[in-house]
C-alpha cells in the first residue's frame, strides 16, 4: 500500500497534527486539577479527513503519527523548490525537524497544529502535491514583479492574503475560508473582519468573540482574528503566563483544568493545555506514558520502546550514507532513502543532510 493511502487511512482514524515545537516531558507531580464537569465523549470518526482531524482536537485527543510519516514531511519541506510557505517553516536540519515535529505531535499542543502541515504536509506524496495544496488555489505567478528585494503583502483577486518574496509566493492565507477579508497594512497582507468596533480598543490585549470561536485584536484600525473553530477548538480565557492577566487562547472544549503537570492514565498522557484537558494517546502509536523522562528518548508526553541495538547520539545532525539520510531519533538509528520520494541523491551540508 502506498504511503498516501496509508496516511489517509491512518488520519481518518486518528488526529494527526503537526507544528514544530518543544517536547513536553511527563512529570511525576500530581496531574491537572480538573473540575467536576464530565469529560466530552468521543464521537464516531467522521468520513472526511479534515472533519476527523478537527473532531479529534475538539474532543481533546492527540494520537501521535508514525515516525516514517514525519520523516516524509521533513524531506518535502527541506527538499522541494518554490514552496509557498514562510521561510521560517523550512527546517535546516533533518534530524532536528523530525525530533521537533515528533515532540510537538505527541504533546498536548498537538491539538492546535498548523493547518498547512495538518492539511497539506501529511497528505502530500510529492513536491507538486505539497505545493498545490499550500497555494490554496492561488495562481503560482501571482507574485510576479512583487517583493523583488523584501517581503511585501498582496491581496489576490479572490481575496487571499499573499506574502511575496523575490517575486515568488512565500505564504498564503485563504481569508474567505474563515469569513474574513484581505487587507494590506504597512506592506503586509492580513485577514481581518473589517474595521475595529468601538468596544475593542487599538492595541488592547486579544479577547474572545461573542460566539466563542475567534480570538480578536484591533491592530492598525482593523479587527484581526484567529479562527479557533478551524482547528476544532474554541476561544477560551485562561490565566496568563507568570501570573499575568488572563489571555484569550484556542483550547478544546473539554474539562477545565489548571497546572502544567502530566499524569498517566494507562498509556494515555493527560495534561492541561490552555486551561482545558488534553489526552495524548501514546499507546495508539506504540509508545507508553511515563512519569519520568527517559534520557534522549522522551517524545512529547510519550516514550517509545527502548532501542534493541546500540544507542545513538540524539543530538547529532543528519548525515548522508549513499542515497540515504542517516540520523538518530529517540536513541534509535534511522535511515530514509531519498528515492522513496523521487529524489536521486542525499546532499550533505554544514547543518546536516537533505534529499536533492
Amino acid at each position: 500500500m502506498g504511503r498516501g493511502s496509508r496516511v489517509r487511512q491512518r488520519v481518518a482514524a486518528s488526529a494527526v497534527v503537526l507544528i514544530v515545537g518543544v517536547p513536553l516531558v511527563a512529570s511525576a507531580t500530581p496531574g491537572p486539577t480538573a473540575s467536576t464537569t464530565p469529560a466530552v465523549p468521543a464521537p464516531p470518526t467522521p468520513a472526511s479527513d479534515s472533519a476527523a482531524l478537527t473532531d479529534r482536537a475538539r474532543h481533546g485527543r492527540v494520537i501521535p503519527p508514525a515516525i516514517d510519516d514525519i520523516e516524509q514531511v521533513c524531506v518535502l519541506l527541506m527538499s522541494c523548490p518554490d514552496l509557498p510557505i514562510p521561510p521560517s517553516m523550512v527546517p535546516t536540519d533533518f534530524a532536528s525537524c523530525v525530533r521537533g515535529l515528533a515532540g510537538q505531535l505527541s504533546s498536548p499542543a498537538g491539538v492546535s497544529s498548523s493547518l498547512l502541515i495538518r492539511e497539506c504536509g501529511l497528505r502530500a506524496n510529492s513536491c507538486a502535491e505539497l505545493r498545490t495544496c499550500a497555494l490554496r488555489g492561488a495562481n503560482r505567478t501571482a507574485c510576479a514583479g512583487r517583493g523583488k528585494d523584501s517581503a511585501v503583502g498582496y491581496c489576490d483577486i479572490d481575496g487571499r492574503a499573499l506574502s511575496c518574496l523575490h517575486e515568488k509566493i512565500a505564504g498564503v492565507r485563504d481569508c474567505p475560508r474563515g469569513g474574513e477579508q484581505c487587507s494590506v497594512r504597512e506592506g503586509q497582507a492580513a485577514c481581518s473582519l473589517g474595521p475595529c468596533p468601538k468596544e475593542i480598543a487599538e492595541g488592547a490585549p486579544p479577547v474572545c468573540s461573542a460566539s466563542g470561536t475567534r480570538i480578536l485584536q484591533c491592530e492598525h484600525g482593523v479587527l484581526n482574528s484567529l479562527d479557533c473553530d478551524a482547528f476544532g477548538l474554541i476561544c477560551s480565557t485562561s490565566p496568563g503566563a507568570a501570573g499575568g492577566p488572563p489571555a484569550a487562547k484556542c483550547a478544546p472544549p473539554t474539562t477545565p483544568c489548571t497546572g502544567t503537570a502530566t499524569r498517566c492514565d494507562a498509556d494515555v498522557a493527560v495534561s492541561c493545555y490552555n486551561g482545558h484537558e488534553v489526552r495524548v494517546e501514546c499507546g495508539a502509536a506504540g509508545m507508553t506514558c511515563a512519569t519520568t523522562e527517559a534520557a534522549n528518548r522522551t517524545v512529547g508526553a510519550c516514550v517509545p520502546a527502548a532501542p534493541t541495538g546500540a544507542a545513538c547520539d540524539a543530538a547529532a545532525p543528519a548525515r548522508c550514507d549513499g542515497g540515504s539520510i542517516k540520523y538518530c531519533a529517540a536513541g534509535t538509528p534511522r535511515s530514509f532513502l531519498c528515492k522513496t520520494l523521487g529524489f536521486n541523491r542525499c546532499v550533505g551540508g554544514a547543518s546536516g543532510a537533505h534529499c536533492g
